[in-house]
């Protein structure tokens, strides 16, 4: 007979940003845009690789003090432009043989606000093997977020209007 099933573990940020849901679904799913908001500060962007489809897999390197820290990857589930997009997004630390790989699920909601606004809602769950696993990270998600999504209000106010992604 097993116990208790662990409670979910999630979190859930939300932030309005100036610029159209458009505008803002596109810096999600196109290189040249994610490469300016996709890592927190205290990281730095080695590579990244995206085929933005269902079952499309993404790629991001990273480093910090020129050492490799290892990378996120994933793969899209739902791609719904410009309102949801849904992907798992795996940690990978620098040695995956060893079993330094939690996966996770993100969901990203984009709702129209006034003026050209955006609300986007990050939900980022199943972080149960993360915090098993390395807990040092679990505590560092919110405040990467909050990070990432202050350098991704940055990207969309500079996004040229006439970029396009073909979904």
């Amino acid at each position: 007979m097993s116990g208790p099933a662990e409670p979910e573990v999630a979190i859930r940020i939300e932030k309005i940003l100036h610029a159209s849901p458009d505008r803002v679904f596109r810096a999600f799913l196109e290189p040249d845009l994610m490469r300016q908001w996709v890592t927190p500060d205290d990281l730095d962007l080695d590579r990244i690789t995206v085929d933005a489809r269902v079952d499309g897999r993404i790629e991001v390197w990273h480093s910090r003090d020129g050492v490799s820290t290892g990378k996120f990857e994933g793969r899209y589930v739902k791609i719904d432009p410009p309102r949801e997009l849904v992907y798992h997004w795996a940690f990978v630390g620098t040695e995956p043989e060893k079993g330094e790989c939690y996966d996770t699920l993100v969901t990203i909601r984009l709702l129209p606000w006034r003026d050209e606004q955006t609300q986007v809602i990050v939900v980022h769950k199943r972080l149960g093997e993360l915090r098993r696993g390395a807990p040092h990270i679990l505590p560092r998600l919110v405040p990467g977020w909050e990070n990432c999504l202050e350098k991704l209000e940055r990207a969309v106010r500079e996004t040229p209007r006439g970029s396009a992604l073909n979904l």
